[in-house]
């Protein structure tokens, strides 16, 4: 399935499993944005609905990790009748800082960002979160701030301004959701090689910039030819089907279920 998001900012100048800040603190109270502009009641109310829905279909994307060692990954969330109401996508750095986009759809064109950001490795928990509003011709109409230390519950959220690099950033996430959903773009997949961890067999595909392991059975038949003749497919790329898998012990890892050549060159 394609997945595809309507898209098309206008050049203005304009998974850890502690509770966050966030969920602590939206137990406790009412957010407050200062100054507000109208109609944001709809946009909430908006956003409250889509999280508390159960029966939307959720599809992960692989899990990434680039060349510089970040790791990257994303979900949409689909309706019955297959339209994107939700997505989102997490980056952990090196460093330890995790950021968390989530976008919410209206008809399947982009109505609000929530971007959170917080450093898993320090003692004093920092959250920092941004939202971003859309108006129906996709620019934006009002952008807030707020940073929560240590269970500070401060529930109001500043407002701001959205420079040229938060914009541009917010449009290239989207963008790479995309791609990473469909693995094309720059999460197109070449075979890169095999490898063998925690007494299984995994497979690593990927390009110059991003790569992604899945653990296989050796029976797969394209992976035995993999195996006998990795220099035929060097300049083949691969559509993967999977699933993720965690053990009892808490490992996590990928499991390729299926894959097709998706420009046979031999």
């Amino acid at each position: 399935m394609k997945i595809i998001i309507l898209f098309c900012l206008l050049s203005a100048g304009l998974f850890s499993c502690r509770e966050t800040i966030e969920e602590n603190f939206q137990k406790r109270a009412q957010l407050v944005f200062k100054p507000k502009f109208d109609g944001l009641d709809a946009f909430l109310n908006y956003q409250e609905k889509i999280e508390q829905r159960k029966d939307l279909q959720t599809l992960p994307s692989l899990l990434f990790t680039h060349k510089t060692g970040f790791t990257l990954q994303s979900k949409v969330f689909l309706n019955s009748s297959g339209e994107i109401l939700k997505a989102i996508q997490e980056r952990i750095d090196t460093n330890g800082v995790k950021v968390s986009t989530t976008f919410y759809f209206l008809k399947e064109v982009l109505s609000m960002v929530q971007v959170d950001q917080e450093n898993l490795r320090l003692s004093r928990l920092e959250h920092h979160q941004t939202r971003v509003f859309y108006d129906a011709d996709q620019r934006p109409i009002a952008a807030y701030n707020r940073k929560l230390v240590n269970g500070d519950q401060s529930s109001v959220f500043k407002r701001a301004s959205l420079s040229k690099s938060q914009h541009a950033a917010i449009q290239n996430d989207l963008n790479a959701l995309s791609d990473m959903q469909n693995q094309v773009g720059a999460f197109v997949l070449y075979f890169q090689g095999f490898d063998e961890a925690f007494n299984k067999k995994f497979v690593q595909f990927g390009n110059d910039s991003y790569s992604t392991n899945l653990a296989y059975a050796p029976n797969e038949l394209v992976i035995k030819d993999l195996e006998k003749n990795p220099s035929l497919y060097a300049q083949q790329t691969f559509e993967l089907q999977y699933q993720q898998v965690q053990e009892a012990s808490g490992l996590q890892y990928q499991v390729l279920t299926g894959i097709k050549k998706t420009n046979a060159t031999n």
